[in-house]
């Protein structure tokens, strides 16, 4: 998740300058106030909680999706030999 924390995003002057406020997600959760030369954002901390929340599920997520195809990997090539060991041999002359 580090690599979405990181990502770079642009928000719109909230003063309706033609600069834009450039900032990571990281930045928007862990500052209180985004400014530009024309005005500035004013976080409010439970939805930046809630933002934490869900950066947190996602990380679970994440890491219960590498389990479980780790383990579905391991069923498919032991299905796999199981295919071929159990094979009927022709061979041909």
């Amino acid at each position: 998740m580090n690599e979405l924390l990181k990502t770079k995003t642009e928000l719109p002057c909230p003063g309706g300058g033609y600069s834009k406020i450039k900032t990571t997600y990281g930045d928007v959760m862990k500052k209180s106030k985004l400014s530009s030369s024309k005005g500035e954002y004013r976080l409010k901390s439970q939805y930046q909680s809630k933002m934490r929340s869900t950066v947190n599920k996602m990380e679970s997520l994440q890491k219960k999706f590498e389990k479980e195809m780790g383990r579905a990997q391991e069923d498919f090539y032991e299905a796999f030999q199981n295919v071929i060991s159990n094979a009927d041999v022709v061979i041909k002359r």
